[in-house]
């Protein structure tokens, strides 16, 4: 049995809660999405106003039947992890209850704290990420992984590149 496992990003990959964050934080008057200093304060807000992981996390939706997707992918005993970054413990808390009791997957949930890597926590050694975030792609491959960024908008897979998780039911 191979050990190598794949790795899946939360945000912006299984749930819309990426996009559903940046609305609300510019609802509630963070409106620079290129200034770090904001979302540090924006996440400071959450720690004070937990409905906001609330919002975000629980009325977040499944992108590109991503859920059901995983939920075969466990079925077929394929070996898979959730990478996710966290800002906050209460986000951190949200999400395991929402990976448990919400969506039903068992596999394991690995949490990346702020200011580190997904690379860093995982050494990537020739396994695979799927993340939309490009910049965690670039760093994962320059490790000796192998990613792809997940882009929902796309007709089609490209090279690297693919609009849903489908394609690990092949494989």
């Amino acid at each position: 049995m191979e050990n190598n496992c794949t790795y899946i990003d939360f945000d912006g990959v299984i749930l819309d809660s990426e996009e559903r964050m940046l609305c609300r934080k510019s609802e509630v008057g963070f409106i620079n999405h290129n200034n770090s200093d904001e979302f540090i304060k924006y996440f400071e807000y959450t720690n004070t106003h937990p409905e906001e992981w609330d919002y975000i996390l629980r009325n977040a939706v499944p992108i590109n039947n991503s859920v059901e997707i995983l939920q075969e992918l466990e079925k077929m005993k394929k070996n898979i992890s959730i990478l996710t970054k966290i800002h906050t413990l209460l986000e951190m808390k949200m999400k395991v209850e929402i990976i448990r009791n919400e969506i039903n997957l068992s596999c394991p949930i690995i949490f990346v704290p702020p200011n580190i890597a997904k690379h860093q926590v995982i050494i990537p050694n020739h396994q695979l990420l799927i993340d939309d975030s490009e910049k965690n792609i670039i760093k994962w491959n320059e490790n000796g992984g192998v990613g792809y960024i997940f882009d929902s908008s796309l007709k089609n897979d490209e090279k690297n590149k693919v609009r849903s998780l489908e394609f690990l039911l092949k494989g």
